[in-house]
């Protein structure tokens, strides 16, 4: 008979004395709830403290950077939308989900860099916490370890402390996968459907949001769609599915009858779906818009980015930013993928699906003619949770000697699955050491990256991803304009570029009532300052005696000058 130590064992993971071959040790299994057991409490613990490193690090200095160009656009459309009630789709600037919930933000509390930035905050903070519905599947450990991966992720910090749609997009993905899991395993209970409504509620806010919700919805469609086929095939391969056989034939009728009481399911889905994506594209049912026009023109414009290569690529694109940034990610995910791909047991299916997730992402992002560096995320997402759940596997592994022959002189007996490995102790200890040094080496660097891409170097140019930022001088320029005698009410400002790329200067300027943005010089000269590229002579256009230059960098390879009014200066 088995002892109470022994049973205690093999609920704690560890194998009892039996189960060890002779002068080796073996790994505990690899399913997270046989791994050694983390407390409660401290697994509480050291989530909220991980919640709140994310929010030291997506809040620090938040309105320092100055906002690059796609910032400063999303933020005047927002204006537009919450001064004059104005907003038209246009596929070039995404969903409308954005502008609405900011608009709400700036009406609350107040018009600035910081809190326009707050909703990305708050979506990649929440992003981290529903991790922790997906316990079961990737265990305590590896909760904790994807959610201080992502937490302190140089993209991730970056990409949430910037105002674009794409931390929205991650939480309704990860939003939309914990949904659907706690969804299925309560598919025969009443608590399904908060799930149900989270899942399909993540969905829509993605389409709401950004245009790459689509290829979520691909992705999940795609493996949900392989996953039936092959069951399919299964079955036909066992010889369930035989319709000529009467007696299958209704066996197969019943159980497609066993979907009817879901029907409603499907109905509450369509309709939630449908009600939040028209809410937003409608501009809360003020505009008329059909469903097929918006995926219909978010397909053809993007499709149409795609084929001109608007902002192209090499296919590696994304491997020297995983390189660079996320090595602890792209190392440890990557491990991870091969060793759930081979992984069989509980929770093989939801590992699987996550291999699919990650691969999928890597190659349709390479693929696509739309290279940019917040896309990178969308890569991170799938692979840190993949990281974690490989670290929380491994760590925790304990080793237990066994002795070379039993009391009674017999060999003990193997009791564990023929597919875990057999290591000597020295080597496994060794192996172990180097797995760990690995790590911490890798987490300081990426540490160090992530402090100095976000609060040192935030604006430097030779950062990967800094991707066109706009230069620290626009904030001298502004305190130069702000200092001359004429205010905002009365000032007149022309700006002038020919490919009208003059970003961000409309949102540092949107107080000066006056100020006029054109591709060409106007022909009208009365004005108080003008700012053009660097190139034009605009002292053949104006009389240097009158007007004083201030030169500036706008962003990087993008020079300009402002002339002002000599008359303007305040006496020192």
């Amino acid at each position: 008979m088995q002892t109470t130590g022994s049973m205690k064992d093999e609920e704690n993971g560890a194998e009892p004395d039996g189960g060890q071959s002779p002068g080796f040790i073996r790994f505990s299994s690899s399913d997270p709830a046989n791994l050694p057991e983390l407390s409660e409490k401290k697994y509480r613990v050291f989530g909220l403290l991980i919640i709140l490193f994310a929010l030291f690090l997506r809040f620090f200095h938040l309105g320092e950077r100055v906002f690059h160009h796609d910032e400063s656009i999303h933020s005047s459309l927002t204006l537009k939308l919450l001064e004059h009630g104005q907003y038209s789709y246009d596929p070039a600037y995404h969903g409308p989900f954005l502008y609405h919930s900011t608009a709400l933000v700036f009406h609350f509390l107040g018009i600035n860099d910081s809190t326009a930035r707050l909703l990305p905050v708050l979506f990649g903070t929440a992003a981290i916490l529903v991790l922790f519905l997906l316990k079961k599947e990737l265990g305590k450990r590896g909760v904790l370890w994807s959610a201080f991966l992502l937490a302190a992720s140089p993209s991730m910090v970056y990409f949430s402390r910037f105002f674009r749609n794409d931390m929205i997009i991650v939480f309704c993905t990860i939003a939309a996968i914990a949904g659907g899991v706690r969804y299925l395993e309560n598919l025969h209970s009443l608590k399904r459907y908060p799930y149900l409504i989270l899942a399909v509620s993540a969905l829509a806010l993605a389409v709401t949001a950004k245009e790459n919700a689509y290829l979520i919805i691909l992705i999940f469609g795609s493996y949900a769609g392989l996953s039936i086929l092959y069951g399919i095939y299964s079955g036909w391969r066992k010889g369930k599915f035989r319709p000529s056989e009467p007696k299958k034939g209704r066996e197969a009728l019943f159980k497609s009858s066993v979907l009817l009481p879901y029907i409603p399911d499907v109905l509450l889905s369509g309709a939630l779906f449908i009600f939040i994506v028209m809410l937003f594209y409608t501009s809360l049912f003020r505009n008329p818009e059909s469903l097929f026009s918006i995926v219909e023109r978010a397909f053809s414009h993007w499709m149409a980015m795609h084929r001109t290569e608007r902002i192209g690529g090499p296919f590696y694109y994304y491997f020297p930013l995983l390189l660079v940034y996320e090595i602890p990610v792209l190392l440890f995910g990557t491990a991870g993928f091969l060793h759930f791909l081979k992984k069989r047991g509980k929770n093989s299916q939801f590992f699987l699906f996550l291999c699919y997730w990650a691969l999928a992402s890597l190659l349709l992002y390479s693929y696509l003619q739309e290279k940019v560096p917040w896309l990178v995320v969308h890569i991170i997402l799938p692979f840190g949770i993949l990281a974690g759940a490989y670290l929380g596997e491994m760590f925790p592994r304990r080793l237990k000697s066994s002795p070379v022959e039993n009391a009674d002189g017999t060999k003990p007996k193997t009791s564990e699955p023929k597919h875990f490995p057999a290591f000597r102790p020295e080597l496994f200890r060794r192996s172990r050491t180097i797995l760990a040094g690995v790590l911490a080496l890798t987490l300081v660097i990426s540490l160090v990256q992530g402090i100095s891409v976000n609060y040192y170097r935030s604006m430097e140019p030779a950062e990967p991803m800094t991707y066109t930022q706009a230069s620290p001088d626009i904030r001298e320029l502004i305190e130069k304009i702000d200092g001359l005698k004429l205010g905002p009410k009365s000032m007149k400002i022309y700006v002038v570029d020919p490919k009208n790329l003059y970003w961000p200067l409309p949102w540092y300027l949107r107080d000066y009532e006056k100020t006029g943005y054109m591709s060409k010089l106007p022909m009208n000269k009365k004005y108080d300052a003008i700012i053009v590229p660097a190139a034009y002579q605009m002292y053949r256009e104006i009389p240097e005696e009158d007007y004083a230059s201030y030169n500036f960098t706008l962003r990087p390879g993008k020079e300009f000058t402002l002339y002002y009014k000599r008359s303007l200066e305040r006496a020192e």
